[in-house]
């Protein structure tokens, strides 16, 4: 059987992977990784047959509805990114997919935070988020990693 990935699909730690929105041709690959815990960040709810595969394998879902960074409009929640890096810090959701629609800027600004408690530097972080959103980088975006003060890891 073929294993497609979800668009721009990679992963980010050991037991943590980004995507983009996943469809029916990639959950025989996602059911390989053996996903236990799906983080979705969109304002949208997730498509239908996405949720009847994680119901039907017993996938932890996380919906946080973001916006995406348009500003001046909207921002994403310094408490939301929070909340989601509590849960990507526990190891007992491993594997774990967290995902938006492309899985570029929202992921990207959400990674980016992950890399900032992991001591990266901002030029690295930088890097990784152009690599996957392309040469448009939001300036809010990158606001939040700025003035993001690390949650206490949960174990």
């Amino acid at each position: 059987q073929l294993l497609v990935p979800p668009l721009n699909f990679a992963l980010v730690v050991p037991g943590i992977y980004r995507s983009g929105h996943p469809n029916p041709k990639n959950h025989s690959f996602l059911t390989r990784l053996g996903i236990r815990t799906v983080i979705y960040m969109n304002e949208d709810d997730p498509q239908p047959d996405h949720v009847e595969f994680m119901n039907q394998n017993n996938i932890n879902f996380h919906h946080f509805r973001v916006e995406a960074n348009k500003e001046p409009f909207t921002e994403t929640s310094p408490a939301d990114i929070a909340a989601i890096l509590a849960i990507l810090m526990d190891t007992r959701h491993y594997p774990t997919l967290i995902h938006c629609n492309k899985g570029k800027k929202r992921i990207g600004c959400l990674v980016g935070c992950l890399r900032k408690i992991q001591s990266w530097s901002m030029a690295a972080i930088f890097d990784e988020y152009q690599r996957f959103s392309g040469t448009k980088i939001r300036i809010a975006d990158q606001q939040v990693k700025d003035i993001l003060n690390p949650p206490s890891p949960c174990h």
